[in-house]
């Protein structure tokens, strides 16, 4: 774990509940957005809390680009990995967020609050991270990551509702439609499978969303694949499961159908098509990936009734499995 150092914390005055206090003034400060007193007040209490909040403890994962720790089961609080802080030198008030992405159901990624660059964001709770968790990941060995990727992450995330995939599409074709400006759109990042969570059935983002400029619906079916099926961790590919097959190809096709149903882009890009490619190779399905392209757009462009393009979506996937049994 990359433990964000901080530099010339107050040590007076020493009180209890630095958390517990953080949250009431951020619960405070959120029905009061005009008090300056109150943002005062909170950005002080979250200095003088930060030394029992970003400790070991209160650890609760780590991406790409991020570390996130708990204040309380309510709020988070989330630094750039490698961030220097200076007491001294942080701002005396806080910073709102700018709601962009408030339209999005399965969201919690999006910051609530900011001094400098500590967010505060809601806390999704106890949930379970797609791939590997990275505090799992960090360390053990290969075969450890490799024992919960079969064993714990497949059987969980297969026997997930489809309607648990399909909100999640349904979210990421929200996503698509949101601009930060001329030529400026959004982009999940799909390189860490940990940035998507589950949590009673329902899957949410909990990650950042990135700026990708000049490419508009980028948030494609191919990276839910990347998450769901290519990758164990942000740093390692899935391996090859044999005796776990029926579950890859269970998370396939519910992936893919609610991609479908969402009316999501299945392919931008050549990155999108190689993850295709590895997707169709782990399922053990002896098409390429141009093939099983061709035949779900010719699919969904001839079917303009929702059952019926649904429905013949559901058929064809089931096609791609019986035409590549287990067996062979």
């Amino acid at each position: 774990m990359k433990v964000t150092s901080l530099n010339e914390i107050p040590t007076q005055p020493k009180f209890q509940g630095h958390s517990r206090q953080i949250q009431n003034k951020i619960n405070q400060i959120l029905t009061d957005t005009n008090n300056r007193d109150l943002n005062l007040n909170l950005a002080r209490a979250l200095k003088q809390g930060l030394g029992s909040i970003v400790t070991p403890e209160k650890y609760i994962g780590e991406g790409t680009h991020n570390t996130v720790y708990k204040i309380t089961r309510q709020y988070v609080l989330r630094i750039p990995n490698n961030y220097k802080i200076n007491i001294s030198e942080l701002p005396q008030i806080m910073e709102f967020g700018k709601n962009i992405f408030s339209g999005l159901k399965n969201y919690f990624g999006e910051a609530i609050l900011s001094l400098d660059k500590i967010q505060i964001l809601r806390n999704v709770g106890n949930h379970r991270p797609a791939g590997v968790p990275e505090s799992i990941a960090k360390k053990c060995n290969k075969y450890k990551i490799e024992k919960y990727y079969l064993n714990t992450y497949l059987p969980r995330f297969a026997h997930i509702p489809q309607s648990g995939y399909d909100e999640l599409a349904a979210d990421i074709n929200r996503l698509n439609r949101i601009t930060l400006g001329p030529r400026r759109f959004c982009i999940f990042d799909s390189l860490n499978p940990n940035n998507i969570v589950l949590k009673s059935g329902k899957l949410y983002m909990v990650d950042e969303i990135d700026t990708l400029c000049d490419r508009s619906y980028s948030n494609t079916t191919a990276k839910l694949l990347e998450v769901f099926i290519n990758r164990a961790t942000k740093d390692m590919d899935a391996p090859q499961v044999p005796k776990k097959l029926p579950l890859v190809r269970k998370i396939f096709k519910k992936v893919v159908f609610a991609s479908s149903k969402a009316g999501l882009v299945h392919a931008n890009s050549k990155w999108d098509f190689m993850n295709w490619e590895k997707a169709l190779q782990l399922c053990k399905i002896k098409k390429t990936a141009a093939d099983v392209l061709n035949s779900l757009e010719n699919i969904e462009y001839r079917n303009t009734d929702r059952e019926k393009r649904e429905s013949a979506v559901k058929t064809y996937l089931n096609k791609l499995f019986i035409e590549n049994p287990l067996s062979v």
